[in-house]
């Protein structure tokens, strides 16, 4: 599947990445790696895209025009993004961008959180983001200091299983055991109410697309890692 990939800000990056932002987008793609890997790194850079800040008109045009999928095996993941695609066609990036500020800004507090903490231990800030830290440094990766999101942010899990996938310079990319172990313990076990919270809201209209087709892409990414 082809699929249009606009990895934006790192919101997590690695530590020998010298290191700026800007120098971190120019090695988006230093190794050569499988098609299957390419296409999950360019959906997990989309998705953190999708949930750092509402898509622009240029994001939008790209996924009406992207193809979709034509393996069978793919048939709920082509579904989920046809109608992620059509509803692209109908938006407008100023509506988005009020749709986004209402579901996950909002006025004090937003109505869909984005934190893996929230949803692991019931509040921000707690244990689960302690652990994650502990773990991204290990593996070498920091919180880019130009963002004020923390870490458990599902655009910065993105960013860095994105990360893993692909490589750098310096890394080449991690094994599917690492993959597997990063985001069973970070993602998986909150990332389906995350999915459901935003597919439920009343004021969810473009972003029920959004984390329908996310929803999907995570099940495979489940389903992939149990084979190995």
């Amino acid at each position: 599947m082809s699929t249009p990939s606009s990895p934006g800000n790192p919101r997590v990056i690695r530590e020998q990445d010298a290191v700026t932002t800007a120098q971190a987008i120019q090695f988006e793609r230093p190794r050569l790696i499988g098609e299957e890997d390419q296409v999950r790194a360019d959906f997990y850079a989309l998705l953190a895209n999708f949930f750092y800040h509402a898509p622009d008109d240029r994001l939008l045009q790209a996924i009406m025009i992207s193809p979709e999928p034509a393996a069978e095996s793919d048939r709920v993941l082509t579904n989920a993004w046809a109608a992620l695609a059509a509803a692209s066609g109908v938006v407008t990036p100023d509506a988005l961008d009020e749709e986004f500020e209402t579901l996950f800004v909002g006025v004090g507090r937003a109505q869909v959180m984005l934190y893996g903490s929230y949803y692991q231990a019931g509040f921000l800030n707690e244990k689960p983001l302690a652990e994650l830290r502990t773990d991204l440094a290990r593996m070498g990766f920091s919180r880019d200091g130009a963002v004020r999101e923390t870490e458990d942010h599902i655009a910065a899990l993105c960013d860095v299983m994105r990360a893993l996938i692909l490589g750098d310079v310096a890394t080449p990319p991690a094994t599917l055991e690492v993959q597997r172990r990063f985001f069973t313990k970070h993602v998986q076990p909150w990332i389906f109410q995350c999915c459901d919270a935003t597919i439920n809201n009343e004021n969810s209209n473009y972003y029920k697309r959004v984390a329908a087709f996310a929803k999907v892409f995570f099940q495979i990414e489940i389903q992939a890692f149990e084979l190995q």
